[in-house]
């Protein structure tokens, strides 16, 4: 499965949370918070792309914030066999 969210919707910590839960599904709701959405994403048990598109937005927006999302997407990655990260 591949699933995409554009990271222009990222315009604040709080709107980033939101639509990284709606493209990963409301069943896999997290507290805002990146050791939550590490815990989501390291739960997936299927096959799953997570495309971000235009993550200069995101770092332009987020600053410090989306590097420490990278981060946290670098290690779901390895933690999870299921997951593959894709940053545009």
């Amino acid at each position: 499965m591949t699933l995409s969210v554009n990271a222009n919707e990222f315009v604040s910590k709080h709107e980033m949370h939101a639509a990284l839960r709606a493209v990963l599904g409301e069943e896999n709701y997290w507290g805002s918070n990146l050791d939550a959405l590490h815990d989501c994403l390291t739960s997936i048990g299927e096959p799953t792309t997570l495309v971000i598109t235009n993550w200069a937005s995101a770092v332009s927006r987020l600053g410090d914030y989306a590097n420490r999302l990278w981060h946290v997407l670098d290690d779901s990655v390895e933690e999870n066999p299921n997951l593959n990260v894709v940053i545009e």
